[in-house]
């Protein structure tokens, strides 16, 4: 399993972290998925699964909170989701959200985000919404 982790900081003082994420490349099985998304992956009956980017962490200092940072880092998140898959493949972004507020709000900044639990926490993404 490959992650890397991308942090903020102000140049004038960089020991203190803003706010960041973790991307960490995963695999995603058809079973996983509903059978659409499944078939819209290409990943229907591989038994390997398929490559996709999990962001497992983004986080925000309650400093920095209500500053438009966890918008900007979820963009940015997405930016490397993107560049990670060009160059190593990959057919979606997952998320694992904490609790149902966080849910919502990467859903009200890409709408696109589709529920993946009946509980609505794991999200997924096709990296084709987000290079198109």
């Amino acid at each position: 399993m490959r992650a890397a982790t991308k942090v903020a900081v102000l140049p004038a003082a960089p020991a203190s972290i803003l706010g960041y994420f973790t991307l960490v490349a995963i695999k995603i099985v058809d079973h996983e998925l509903p059978d659409d998304l499944a078939k819209k992956f290409k990943i229907r009956n591989l038994v390997s699964g398929a490559q996709a980017i999990l962001l497992a962490q983004l986080g925000v200092d309650r400093h920095a909170a209500g500053t438009g940072l966890g918008t900007f880092l979820l963009k940015q998140a997405l930016r490397h989701a993107v560049n990670g898959a060009l160059e190593v493949g990959g057919v979606a972004l997952i998320v694992d959200a904490v609790d149902r507020d966080t849910a919502a709000w990467y859903q009200a900044r890409v709408p696109d985000f589709r529920q993946l639990t009946p509980d609505g926490l794991r999200l997924v993404l096709s990296m084709r919404t987000l290079v198109s």
